[in-house]
């Protein structure tokens, strides 16, 4: 028996979930949003470390335009926002090369043979981006779904280039300065194999510029759950959910741990990956659809895994900047320890965090036991004077204990899971998108990662949006045929 009703209750902290969430709070709807919100820092000792740096991009894109001013959190994002200088660094074998204003000074100094070359290809690049840049400005559902959603897709395809093709051609195989638009994607995008799309989105954006986002993703996605409770939102991180109700075909309710009675709803936004909204369906007492099914099947290939180091100001290179990208081999997969995002937060006192994040692709224990050890060889050759200054070394993904904290003075909270990185279809849309927003079961939307995982954070907030749109339109055409009726 329902003894509590939402318009909409939201399940998972995926970032495209909590966009959709609050977008309708903002326009009037109940809104519920369970599940345990992830803190944006913990305390080790006398030390804060973040859960998910973050280097903000797109500040001037459309869809960011367009949730901020619906939520009215320009000034307040603004605020939170600092600019990195350079936008990034990249750190080769044998070069360093800072990506900002004076990067023609950088490219004349490093590597003057390749700088013409390198400009065609950034040429490449920015048109690319642009191309997505016009997708996402227009009030298309992605992924298309449908055949008016297809056909409008369809029309605006021509305008990217095929996923094969290589939009960094003018460099030439093999050469160095490609990482400096490939590592941005392999690390941004929540897919793997990113190619021409998300490679050209990702690499200008980041070359555009970057930005710190005071508490990361996950502060983001804070100032988001202020702006839902500010409305008609409700947070309750207490509630876990374990069954997803259905009734011809139809959402009716969710069903929590610890709870007899079902909470009712229209409409269920989902921001956790489809297989276990498939798990959570057949809990409920129905067989999930074939299309829900499927979309389960997607599987992650990698996971996201950070190591922090806080050491002294003056033992860090003042050369170093906020956010950089390493590579050890370029012949090599962009995975393990070969393939390094830093991100150094310096407002810490007299010390520094060093963020280290690389892709895992063994999640065990023995596997991220090996990846931890690589990732310090890996940062000794980059930094090698930095390891005999260490004053804490910690995972928030490993469950290690931490490298030079008194045990009194402060513990670990649990491991925290790791991001995946998916495995999509070769053949997805537009070559950005993954999984539709439709399940299979009318009301019940997927609003994840899995939706446009080759855009990144940019992706997720597409994503909400959209969701959010899909349920205006149907609460829309209920109001339409409510009204239809009265008449007659």
């Amino acid at each position: 028996m329902s003894t509590s009703f939402y318009d909409v209750v939201v399940l998972g902290n995926d970032l495209a979930a909590t966009v959709g969430g609050a977008v309708l709070a903002h326009r009037g709807f109940r809104v519920l949003m369970a599940g345990v919100p992830v803190e944006e820092r913990y305390t080790l000792g006398p030390y804060t470390l973040p859960r998910a740096p973050l280097a903000f991009v797109g500040v001037e894109a459309p869809t960011l335009k367009r949730i901020v001013g619906e939520l009215n959190l320009v000034q307040l994002l603004r605020r939170r926002l600092e600019p990195n200088r350079p936008a990034y660094q990249l750190l080769l074998p044998d070069h360093r090369i800072d990506i900002g204003d004076d990067l023609a000074r950088e490219l004349a100094r490093e590597m003057p043979e390749a700088a013409a070359n390198f400009e065609t290809a950034a040429a490449r690049v920015a048109e690319v981006s642009a191309a997505v840049e016009g997708i996402l400005s227009q009030e298309l559902i992605l992924p298309p779904d449908g055949f008016w959603d297809r056909r409008d897709a369809n029309r605006v395809a021509a305008r990217l280039p095929e996923d094969d093709e290589d939009p960094l051609a003018a460099l030439g195989d093999g050469h160095p300065l490609r990482a400096a638009f490939t590592l941005p994607a392999v690390f941004g995008a929540a897919f793997d194999e990113v190619g021409a799309v998300s490679i050209g989105r990702l690499g200008e954006l980041h070359r555009r510029g970057t930005f710190r986002l005071d508490g990361g993703k996950e502060g983001l996605r804070n100032l988001l759950l202020d702006r839902l409770k500010t409305h008609s939102g409700e947070v309750r991180p207490d509630l876990v959910p374990n069954a997803i109700m259905t009734k011809r075909g139809k959402v009716t309710g969710v069903q929590f741990d610890g709870r007899s009675e079902l909470i009712g709803c229209s409409h269920v936004l989902c921001g956790i990956g489809a297989d276990k909204v498939a798990q959570l369906v057949t809990e409920g007492g129905e067989k999930p659809p074939k299309r829900l099914v499927e979309s389960g099947h997607i599987a992650p290939s990698a996971w996201r895994y950070l190591l922090h180091l806080v050491a002294p100001l003056d033992a860090l290179p003042d050369a170093l900047a906020r956010l950089a990208f390493a590579v050890g081999d370029l012949a090599q997969p962009l995975t393990g320890a070969n393939a390094l995002m830093l991100h150094l937060a310096d407002g810490y006192g007299q010390h520094a965090v060093l963020s280290i994040e690389a892709l895992a692709t063994d999640p065990s224990p023995a596997g991220l036991a090996t990846l931890r050890r690589g990732l310090r060889q890996h940062l000794d050759r980059l930094l090698p004077f930095v390891d005999r200054h260490l004053l804490l070394v910690h995972s928030p993904h490993d469950g290690v204990a931490p490298e030079g904290v008194d045990s009194e003075r402060g513990s670990a909270p649990p491991p925290m899971a790791m991001e995946p990185i998916w495995h999509m279809p070769k053949d997805r849309p537009l070559g950005f998108c993954g999984l539709p927003h439709a399940t299979g079961i009318k009301h019940l939307l997927l609003a994840s990662q899995q939706v446009l995982p080759g855009l990144g954070v940019e992706g997720e907030l597409a994503a909400g949006w959209a969701a959010a749109r899909l349920v205006l339109q149907t609460e829309r055409k209920r109001d339409l045929v409510k009204g239809a009726v009265l008449e007659g």
